[in-house]
């Protein structure tokens, strides 16, 4: 045991030895002694160091598999939004989406345009709902009157509409200043259309605006040294080609169609003439042979036709 350790077991044992007499001062300090128990037992004696900061309590770590669902108010009121900022997260209809707000699926509310935030109540639509709402003005309030203007923003700015001016289908020589070319076929593509205008220069010349011709212009935008970009264009090249002879086909098939339904309706037409005069002239006959008869009603026999040579 240390010296430090015994000075308070020593201080105990000298506390009962008397100061009347020093003979018997050895004998009583060995009775003191023996009266302190002096073992790994006796935390007096020993002198036990005890800790000189608080111990920590038991705490558990916060789940961190956990997502937080972060609901609650975003903005204020009277806080400026754009719109689709977030107001309100909730769950549930808590609160209810009221002037310029919308409501998501999962019952979060946003603003729809630009302004400022309120929270407001209308006893007018329910008496105990809650409304979120945006107006344009940061002093305006939530609900409007009942038969108030109903107040939106646009952002559009009024300008002059500038009607143009007509211009003559001929020009001052007698000719058209501009001549549309369709495209071939029964129904032609339009962009296949062309539209050709007169020089101003007097060479009586026609030609395709600038911008027209650059939409001619078709650039390969494909990846170069792509090989699935490269089968996957190929791909869409050859079913346009197939689709554009389908129509092809489709339309050589009609026109086909319609010749033979022309010609058949003129074979008809034919037909039906020479049937009327076929008919006409049997009226004609008819008539004449009534008039030719006896007065007993009788009809002459036919004339005989002249012989035909034999060859």
């Amino acid at each position: 045991m240390r010296i430090a350790q015994l000075q308070r077991p020593m201080a105990a044992a000298a506390s009962y030895i008397p100061r009347t007499t020093s003979a018997t001062t050895i004998r009583q300090l060995r009775d003191a002694l023996g009266h302190l128990r002096i073992g790994a037992t006796n935390a007096a004696v020993e002198g036990r160091r005890h800790a000189s900061v608080k111990s920590q309590g038991a705490y558990r770590l916060r789940d961190s598999g956990t997502i937080p669902k972060k609901l609650g108010a975003k903005k204020t009121g009277d806080s400026y939004v754009i719109p689709g900022n977030i107001i309100y997260k909730q769950r549930g209809t808590k609160w209810y989406p009221g002037e310029n707000c919308g409501m998501g699926r999962d019952h979060t509310i946003f603003a729809q345009v630009t302004g400022y935030v309120k929270y407001y109540r209308d006893p007018a639509k329910h008496p105990k709902r809650q409304y979120i709402g945006v107006v344009f003005n940061k002093e305006d309030s939530l609900p409007y009157p009942q038969h108030a203007v109903r107040k939106r923003r646009l952002n559009m700015i009024a300008t002059p509409i500038v009607i143009p001016e007509p211009k003559p289908e001929l020009s001052a020589s007698g000719i058209p200043n501009e001549v549309v070319r369709e495209g071939y076929g029964r129904r032609p593509h339009p962009r296949d259309k062309r539209i050709l205008r007169l020089r101003k220069d007097g060479s009586y010349a026609y030609a395709e605006e600038n911008w027209r011709l650059g939409t001619l212009v078709r650039t390969d935008k494909r990846k170069r040294g792509s090989r699935r970009v490269a089968m996957r264009n190929r791909r869409r090249k050859t079913k346009a080609i197939a689709l554009e002879m389908r129509a092809e086909r489709k339309d050589y098939i009609a026109r086909r169609k319609e010749a033979l339904d022309e010609q058949r309706a003129a074979k008809l037409k034919k037909i039906r003439a020479y049937r009327e005069r076929q008919a006409m002239l049997k009226e004609k006959a008819a008539q004449e042979g009534g008039n030719a008869a006896g007065p007993g009603g009788e009809i002459p026999p036919p004339k005989s036709s002249p012989p035909r040579a034999e060859a």
